[in-house]
């Protein structure tokens, strides 16, 4: 994308969805090994045990379990997402937090993670009942009956609010590190060694190993709240105990039970599961902005042709 051009933001909404459902239904079968390892903590001795649990009790199709739900959260969450970062990012470039009207490094950063607890306010119900019938196969018929059976057996609050502080508490640190990281690194690599106004495009292929980078970093710096919100999503079902009263107490209470290292149980399933993901849904976003400046470039030139013509 030519720099200084900018995108509509129902663009980046569209974009930021569909390359989200793609990723996350490629590397299904890692989410599934992902979630369930943090759920059921002490359960599996490795990756490998788990595999072999999950497909001894529900095959081949286990491993995309609980996935059509995912997409149907994880797209209306990454428009959200997508959205609202270049929303923040353009109003709060033109605030004391910007570079003279345009984005700044604070700025950026700020805007990651107000989007951050946007899209996972707005989507939450969709997370919580995904969470469970992942984990816990066979709890619900699907994604309306998860929402009336919460609303009926926990009260109506449980399906917007159970576990979403500890999900915000996820959200500022991953998806402000996460999205930060991916524009800083877009940023250098479209300026370094150049001239100011001579930037370098920034492709989809340079996109993958940038996208896998920052899912990862960000996962890594927020994956103690990740345990925590998914714990507490998931206690009082399946026979789990209800343990938890919060984020704090839960987070407390993993480090005097497991020690410090139990709070990242789980990580190096997550880090699998996440550089492709990364890589796969940006790639995927700046695949689909770049047919659609393609699209623009040839109607352009189309419109142009027309006026010659008739001139």
């Amino acid at each position: 994308m030519p720099a200084g051009k900018k995108k509509a933001g129902w663009e980046s909404a569209v974009a930021g969805g569909a390359g989200a459902a793609f990723a996350r239904t490629v590397v299904a079968p890692l989410e599934r090994l992902r979630m369930q390892m943090i759920a059921d903590p002490g359960k599996y001795p490795s990756m490998i045990a788990c595999v072999s649990d999950i497909h001894a009790k529900e095959g081949i199709p286990g491993f995309w379990r609980g996935n059509s739900i995912n997409v149907y959260r994880i797209a209306p969450q990454s428009a959200i997402g997508f959205f609202c970062k270049d929303y923040y990012k353009v109003k709060l470039g033109e605030t004391p937090l910007g570079n003279n009207g345009k984005p700044s490094v604070l700025s950026l950063a700020v805007s990651s993670s107000l989007s951050g607890i946007t899209m996972m306010t707005l989507t939450y119900p969709l997370d919580l009942v995904r969470t469970r019938m992942t984990t816990t196969p066979g709890i619900y018929d699907g994604l309306l009956h998860g929402c009336q059976v919460i609303a009926r057996e926990e009260g109506l609050h449980s399906l917007f609010c159970k576990g979403l502080t500890a999900a915000n508490m996820f959200a500022v640190p991953y998806y402000g590190t996460s999205f930060f990281v991916l524009d800083m690194m877009k940023r250098k690599f479209a300026t370094y060694g150049r001239e100011p106004g001579n930037e370098r495009a920034v492709t989809p292929a340079a996109s993958l190993p940038m996208g896998a980078a920052a899912n990862m970093i960000g996962c890594a710096v927020a994956f103690p709240f990740q345990t925590a919100w998914k714990r507490i999503q998931v206690q009082g079902t399946g026979g789990r105990p209800i343990r938890y009263t919060g984020p704090v107490n839960c987070l407390t209470t993993i480090i005097k039970e497991e020690g410090f290292f139990g709070l990242f149980n789980g990580l190096r399933a997550n880090l699998i599961k996440l550089a492709p993901t990364g890589a796969i849904q940006f790639w995927s976003v700046d695949i689909i902005k770049a047919g659609w400046d393609s699209l623009s470039k040839d109607k352009s030139l189309g419109i142009l042709k027309s006026i010659a013509v008739a001139d």
